[in-house]
């Protein structure tokens, strides 16, 4: 191993490990291919941080960095030596990797479950960290109680966090991806999940109270009525077959005073 007046040492690549714990879900081989054209154009610009692990050494920071210098076969790569404690070392790795602007909720979710179970860290230590709100962070770890069908369309971005939990009290897994299937083709707020949630309650009771199978009803596309008040007999209106007339305050207070 050979040091500069940086502090900067040259292992072998192959002395290397890469840690255990929680790091990416995912590592696109693509991008891991541009940052090797890179390298090997204008060479590693930022060395990674490892820490010694018996004989051999333990990426903290760096591992795609790390991966892009063993596809070109170097045999060595510039690394920042560091002693830190297991925990040190996972905090490192986290702010590393929550600091990515591609990061999923749910790889939040698992960095935040490893420092939460391992580390013991309550939401709001991590939270102060790593700059999130302490119910941010509890939803985040929500995510991973989630049925595998939600987990996988918000880690592949066809949903939102939102809607995903607006979703999650639909039990029955049939009607869940039925429902799901809609939110990612179509397209899906928050407030739509919530009133696609509310139908399967409604028709969860009619069949408790009728002891006929109900079932998922009409499609979560079909257009739905939409109620307002009437101005004079506070009654329920369909938008779309309300009257118009234009008349002064005066006489509205005339009318609706005779109702």
């Amino acid at each position: 191993m050979k040091t500069t007046k940086r502090m900067i040492s040259q292992l072998e690549v192959d002395v290397i490990d890469v840690s255990g714990e929680v790091d990416r879900m995912e590592v696109d081989p693509e991008k891991i291919g541009e940052l090797a054209s890179s390298i090997g154009e204008v060479g590693l610009l930022q060395p990674i941080i490892v820490r010694r692990v018996g004989e051999r050494y333990e990426i903290v920071a760096g591992r795609r960095r790390w991966l892009a210098v063993k596809s070109l076969d170097l045999e060595t790569i510039d690394v920042i030596v560091r002693k830190m404690s297991d925990q040190e070392a996972a905090i490192v790795r986290a702010t590393e990797n929550l600091s990515r602007e591609n990061l999923t909720p749910l790889e939040e979710a698992a960095i935040f479950s490893n420092l939460m179970n391992k580390y013991l860290m309550e939401y709001e230590q991590i939270g102060e960290k790593f700059g999130y709100k302490p119910g941010t962070v509890r939803r985040r770890m929500d995510l991973l109680k989630m049925p595998d069908a939600l987990k996988a369309a918000v880690h592949e971005n066809k949903i939102s966090v939102s809607v995903a939990e607006e979703l999650w009290p639909i039990s029955d897994e049939g009607d869940l991806r039925y429902y799901l299937r809609f939110a990612v083709e179509s397209g899906c707020t928050k407030a739509t999940a919530r009133g696609w949630c509310k139908d399967w309650k409604d028709g969860k009771r009619r069949e408790q109270t009728s002891g006929e199978a109900v079932g998922q009803g009409i499609s979560p596309m079909e257009p739905r009525p939409v109620y307002v008040s009437c101005d004079l007999c506070v009654g329920p209106m369909v938008i779309g077959e309300e009257m118009v007339m234009r008349i002064c305050k005066e006489c509205y207070k005339t009318i609706k005073a005779n109702m």
